[in-house]
């Protein structure tokens, strides 16, 4: 399993570091995934209950910002609620050529894509060797 998520940190080139490493872990709530390759991906998180005007997702500064929060408007109905709907904020350190596309709500997934763009003066070139 840790061989795995080494092949699967090093398609990332070091981006891996700035984007799994650098966001708010001491709180498990809502539960997501992150999954993409070299060029694009998304984050995929559990929010069953949450409408598009519950939450909010916004980029600023490299710092991509998922909050939700559930009014509640009826005081009698809440001891019948199992399905956790609590307020939150997550927040994930973007990579500075990761771009995010949009976001979407589908049967209580809220999916963020992304792809990432680097510009060809940064991406690695090949150097051609020649013998005399």
């Amino acid at each position: 399993m840790n061989n795995e998520l080494q092949l699967i940190q090093n398609h990332f080139l070091g981006f891996h570091d700035d984007f799994f490493n650098n966001f708010r872990r001491a709180n498990n709530y809502p539960p997501y995934n992150i999954r993409g390759n070299e060029e694009k991906g998304a984050i995929e998180m559990a929010l069953a209950g949450f409408t598009e005007d519950d939450l909010n997702v916004e980029v600023k500064d490299n710092l991509l910002t998922i909050t939700g929060k559930k009014e509640k408007k009826n005081k009698e109905d809440l001891w019948l609620q199992g399905i956790s709907q609590r307020n939150f904020t997550k927040q994930f350190q973007l990579h500075k050529h990761l771009i995010v596309d949009g976001a979407n709500l589908n049967n209580g997934i809220l999916t963020v894509s992304y792809h990432i763009d680097i510009p060809e003066a940064e991406k690695p070139k090949q150097i051609k060797i020649k013998s005399n």
